[in-house]
Protein backbone atom coordinates (compact mmCIF):
# COMPACT_ATOMS: atom_id res chain seq x y z
CA UNK A 1 0.00 0.00 0.00
CA UNK A 2 1.32 3.18 -1.02
CA UNK A 3 -0.32 5.84 1.11
CA UNK A 4 -1.26 4.85 4.71
CA UNK A 5 -3.33 7.15 6.82
CA UNK A 6 -2.46 7.32 10.78
CA UNK A 7 -5.45 9.74 11.91
CA UNK A 8 -5.36 13.66 12.25
CA UNK A 9 -1.58 14.66 13.64
CA UNK A 10 -0.44 17.85 14.77
CA UNK A 11 1.32 19.75 12.75
CA UNK A 12 4.58 19.06 12.97
CA UNK A 13 7.17 16.12 14.81
CA UNK A 14 5.56 14.75 18.65
CA UNK A 15 8.50 15.38 20.14
CA UNK A 16 8.45 19.51 19.32
CA UNK A 17 4.95 19.49 20.14
CA UNK A 18 4.95 18.78 23.82
CA UNK A 19 7.41 21.40 24.64
CA UNK A 20 4.89 23.63 23.79
CA UNK A 21 1.49 22.31 24.37
CA UNK A 22 -0.44 23.66 27.38
CA UNK A 23 -3.45 21.80 29.06
CA UNK A 24 -3.85 24.87 31.80
CA UNK A 25 -7.42 26.01 31.15
CA UNK A 26 -6.35 29.44 32.59
CA UNK A 27 -3.71 29.74 30.01
CA UNK A 28 -5.94 28.31 27.10
CA UNK A 29 -8.84 30.99 28.10
CA UNK A 30 -5.95 34.03 28.49
CA UNK A 31 -4.54 32.88 24.57
CA UNK A 32 -8.05 32.97 23.04
CA UNK A 33 -9.53 36.00 24.34
CA UNK A 34 -5.95 37.59 23.05
CA UNK A 35 -7.14 35.94 19.92
CA UNK A 36 -10.80 37.25 20.05
CA UNK A 37 -9.73 40.61 20.85
CA UNK A 38 -6.67 40.75 18.23
CA UNK A 39 -9.34 39.60 15.69
CA UNK A 40 -6.73 37.21 14.67
CA UNK A 41 -7.63 35.27 11.00
CA UNK A 42 -7.85 31.61 11.84
CA UNK A 43 -8.75 28.39 9.51
CA UNK A 44 -10.76 25.45 10.63
CA UNK A 45 -10.10 22.47 9.07
CA UNK A 46 -12.57 19.95 8.66
CA UNK A 47 -13.77 16.23 6.97
CA UNK A 48 -10.25 14.86 7.84
CA UNK A 49 -8.85 18.23 5.99
CA UNK A 50 -11.25 17.93 2.70
CA UNK A 51 -13.01 21.35 3.45
CA UNK A 52 -11.77 24.36 5.74
CA UNK A 53 -13.54 27.79 6.19
CA UNK A 54 -11.93 30.84 7.33
CA UNK A 55 -13.00 32.04 11.00
CA UNK A 56 -12.50 34.76 13.39
CA UNK A 57 -12.72 34.06 17.65
CA UNK A 58 -15.77 36.18 18.45
CA UNK A 59 -15.64 35.33 22.60
CA UNK A 60 -14.78 32.71 25.12
CA UNK A 61 -17.32 32.28 28.42
CA UNK A 62 -15.54 31.07 31.09
CA UNK A 63 -18.44 30.05 32.74
CA UNK A 64 -19.47 27.31 30.48
CA UNK A 65 -16.34 26.69 29.42
CA UNK A 66 -17.38 27.27 25.10
CA UNK A 67 -15.22 29.00 22.14
CA UNK A 68 -17.80 31.40 19.96
CA UNK A 69 -16.69 31.84 16.43
CA UNK A 70 -17.61 32.79 13.21
CA UNK A 71 -19.17 30.93 10.39
CA UNK A 72 -18.14 31.46 7.46
CA UNK A 73 -19.82 32.93 3.77
CA UNK A 74 -19.55 29.42 2.11
CA UNK A 75 -22.88 27.16 3.77
CA UNK A 76 -21.60 23.59 2.48
CA UNK A 77 -18.14 24.08 4.25
CA UNK A 78 -20.50 24.85 7.32
CA UNK A 79 -22.03 22.27 7.28
CA UNK A 80 -19.27 20.06 6.58
CA UNK A 81 -17.27 21.26 10.06
CA UNK A 82 -20.64 20.91 11.57
CA UNK A 83 -20.78 17.27 10.30
CA UNK A 84 -17.19 16.53 11.52
CA UNK A 85 -16.45 14.84 14.60
CA UNK A 86 -13.31 16.69 14.94
CA UNK A 87 -12.08 20.47 13.46
CA UNK A 88 -8.77 20.99 13.60
CA UNK A 89 -8.31 24.82 14.74
CA UNK A 90 -4.48 26.34 13.41
CA UNK A 91 -3.56 30.21 13.43
CA UNK A 92 -0.06 32.07 13.33
CA UNK A 93 -0.67 35.28 15.49
CA UNK A 94 2.58 37.16 15.54
CA UNK A 95 4.34 34.23 13.74
CA UNK A 96 3.53 31.95 16.58
CA UNK A 97 1.65 28.89 15.14
CA UNK A 98 -1.18 28.14 17.33
CA UNK A 99 -2.82 24.36 17.10
CA UNK A 100 -5.45 22.16 18.71
CA UNK A 101 -8.76 20.28 18.16
CA UNK A 102 -12.41 21.06 18.43
CA UNK A 103 -15.43 19.30 18.70
CA UNK A 104 -18.89 19.05 19.42
CA UNK A 105 -19.15 21.84 17.01
CA UNK A 106 -22.73 23.79 16.97
CA UNK A 107 -24.60 27.00 15.88
CA UNK A 108 -25.60 29.37 18.03
CA UNK A 109 -27.05 32.78 18.08
CA UNK A 110 -24.32 35.35 18.78
CA UNK A 111 -24.75 38.76 19.64
CA UNK A 112 -27.44 38.67 16.65
CA UNK A 113 -25.50 36.85 14.28
CA UNK A 114 -25.67 33.20 13.61
CA UNK A 115 -22.05 31.56 14.58
CA UNK A 116 -20.59 28.52 15.93
CA UNK A 117 -19.91 27.23 19.73
CA UNK A 118 -17.60 24.38 21.03
CA UNK A 119 -16.18 23.29 24.52
CA UNK A 120 -12.98 24.78 24.80
CA UNK A 121 -9.94 22.40 23.66
CA UNK A 122 -8.05 20.65 26.40
CA UNK A 123 -4.57 21.57 25.04
CA UNK A 124 -3.41 24.16 23.10
CA UNK A 125 -0.51 23.89 20.88
CA UNK A 126 1.85 26.85 20.18
CA UNK A 127 5.14 26.81 17.86
CA UNK A 128 7.26 29.53 18.57
CA UNK A 129 10.22 28.17 16.69
CA UNK A 130 11.19 25.63 13.52
CA UNK A 131 13.36 22.65 14.21
CA UNK A 132 15.04 23.56 10.86
CA UNK A 133 15.71 26.79 8.27
CA UNK A 134 13.47 27.20 6.04
CA UNK A 135 13.23 29.35 2.88
CA UNK A 136 10.67 30.25 0.38
CA UNK A 137 11.26 29.39 -3.54
CA UNK A 138 11.21 31.94 -6.14
CA UNK A 139 8.50 32.06 -8.04
CA UNK A 140 10.30 32.44 -11.37
CA UNK A 141 12.40 29.24 -10.97
CA UNK A 142 9.72 26.95 -9.39
CA UNK A 143 10.30 23.76 -8.02
CA UNK A 144 8.10 20.42 -8.32
CA UNK A 145 7.09 17.42 -6.33
CA UNK A 146 5.99 14.49 -8.10
CA UNK A 147 3.64 11.84 -6.01
CA UNK A 148 3.51 8.62 -8.51
CA UNK A 149 1.23 6.74 -6.10
CA UNK A 150 -1.12 9.48 -5.12
CA UNK A 151 -4.56 8.26 -5.29
CA UNK A 152 -5.25 4.37 -6.49
CA UNK A 153 -2.04 4.71 -8.35
CA UNK A 154 -2.28 8.59 -9.91
CA UNK A 155 0.77 10.44 -10.36
CA UNK A 156 0.29 14.22 -9.32
CA UNK A 157 2.89 16.83 -9.86
CA UNK A 158 2.65 19.97 -7.27
CA UNK A 159 4.33 22.89 -6.83
CA UNK A 160 6.69 23.87 -3.59
CA UNK A 161 6.11 26.64 -1.45
CA UNK A 162 8.94 26.73 0.68
CA UNK A 163 11.81 23.74 2.16
CA UNK A 164 13.63 23.10 4.94
CA UNK A 165 15.80 20.17 5.75
CA UNK A 166 13.12 18.46 7.76
CA UNK A 167 10.69 18.87 4.75
CA UNK A 168 8.35 21.64 2.65
CA UNK A 169 5.45 22.81 1.69
CA UNK A 170 3.05 22.15 -0.98
CA UNK A 171 0.71 24.57 -3.26
CA UNK A 172 -2.84 22.69 -3.57
CA UNK A 173 -5.96 23.30 -5.52
CA UNK A 174 -8.18 23.45 -2.81
CA UNK A 175 -10.43 20.99 -4.63
CA UNK A 176 -7.96 18.14 -4.80
CA UNK A 177 -8.85 15.17 -2.48
CA UNK A 178 -6.45 13.45 0.06
CA UNK A 179 -3.39 14.94 1.61
CA UNK A 180 -5.28 13.87 5.42
CA UNK A 181 -2.86 14.85 7.87
CA UNK A 182 -0.48 11.80 9.08
CA UNK A 183 -0.59 10.74 5.38
CA UNK A 184 2.23 8.83 4.18
CA UNK A 185 3.51 8.77 0.52
CA UNK A 186 5.60 6.03 -1.46
CA UNK A 187 7.67 6.99 -3.85
CA UNK A 188 7.62 10.74 -4.33
CA UNK A 189 10.24 12.58 -6.39
CA UNK A 190 11.67 16.46 -5.70
CA UNK A 191 13.24 18.03 -8.75
CA UNK A 192 15.72 20.60 -7.58
CA UNK A 193 16.16 21.47 -11.49
CA UNK A 194 20.25 21.49 -11.48
CA UNK A 195 20.62 20.05 -8.10
CA UNK A 196 19.30 16.13 -9.33
CA UNK A 197 15.84 15.00 -8.52
CA UNK A 198 15.48 13.31 -4.89
CA UNK A 199 13.26 10.55 -4.43
CA UNK A 200 11.09 10.86 -1.15
CA UNK A 201 8.64 9.17 0.87
CA UNK A 202 6.70 12.29 2.95
CA UNK A 203 4.07 12.40 5.45
CA UNK A 204 1.45 15.18 6.07
CA UNK A 205 2.38 17.15 8.81
CA UNK A 206 -0.18 20.38 8.63
CA UNK A 207 -2.11 21.98 6.17
CA UNK A 208 -3.29 25.79 6.10
CA UNK A 209 -4.67 28.44 4.05
CA UNK A 210 -3.22 31.48 3.11
CA UNK A 211 -3.34 34.78 0.31
CA UNK A 212 -1.26 34.38 -2.71
CA UNK A 213 0.19 37.88 -3.72
CA UNK A 214 -2.98 38.24 -5.94
CA UNK A 215 -5.10 37.84 -3.09
CA UNK A 216 -6.80 34.77 -3.78
CA UNK A 217 -7.12 32.15 -1.01
CA UNK A 218 -4.27 29.16 -1.84
CA UNK A 219 -4.18 26.32 -0.04
CA UNK A 220 -0.72 24.38 1.29
CA UNK A 221 -0.44 21.25 3.19
CA UNK A 222 3.50 20.84 5.23
CA UNK A 223 5.22 17.25 4.34
CA UNK A 224 7.72 16.06 6.68
CA UNK A 225 10.99 13.91 4.85
CA UNK A 226 10.79 10.44 5.74
CA UNK A 227 14.29 9.56 6.62
CA UNK A 228 16.28 11.14 3.91
CA UNK A 229 19.23 9.80 2.92
CA UNK A 230 22.47 11.60 3.73
CA UNK A 231 23.25 12.17 -0.45
CA UNK A 232 19.44 14.12 -0.40
CA UNK A 233 19.54 16.17 2.59
CA UNK A 234 23.26 17.21 1.34
CA UNK A 235 21.30 18.18 -2.25
CA UNK A 236 18.46 19.52 0.03
CA UNK A 237 20.89 21.91 1.78
CA UNK A 238 23.27 22.85 -1.38
CA UNK A 239 20.05 23.60 -2.65
CA UNK A 240 18.76 26.32 0.22
CA UNK A 241 22.26 27.60 0.46
CA UNK A 242 22.55 28.63 -3.19
CA UNK A 243 18.54 30.29 -2.64
CA UNK A 244 20.05 31.79 0.15
CA UNK A 245 23.09 33.19 -1.35
CA UNK A 246 20.97 34.61 -4.37
CA UNK A 247 17.99 36.29 -1.95
CA UNK A 248 20.67 37.80 -0.59
CA UNK A 249 22.48 38.84 -3.73
CA UNK A 250 19.29 40.37 -4.60
CA UNK A 251 18.92 41.93 -1.56
CA UNK A 252 15.38 40.28 -1.10
CA UNK A 253 16.60 39.69 3.04
CA UNK A 254 14.53 39.74 5.63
Amino acid sequence: MTASTRGEAPAEGAEELTRFTTISATDIIHHLRALASNGEPVTIFSNHGRSFIISRVLGVDQKSFCLYFSQSGNSEANRQLLKSERTVFTCSPGGVKTQFLLEDVSTVDYDGQMAFMAPLPNEVTKLQRREFFRIQLPSTAPVSCTLYNYQGGAAITLQVYDISLGGLSLVLNARIPGFDIGTIYNNCELDLREYGVIPLVLKVRNQLVARSTSGAEQRRVGVEFVELDSRAQTLVQRYIAQQERERRAMGRDD
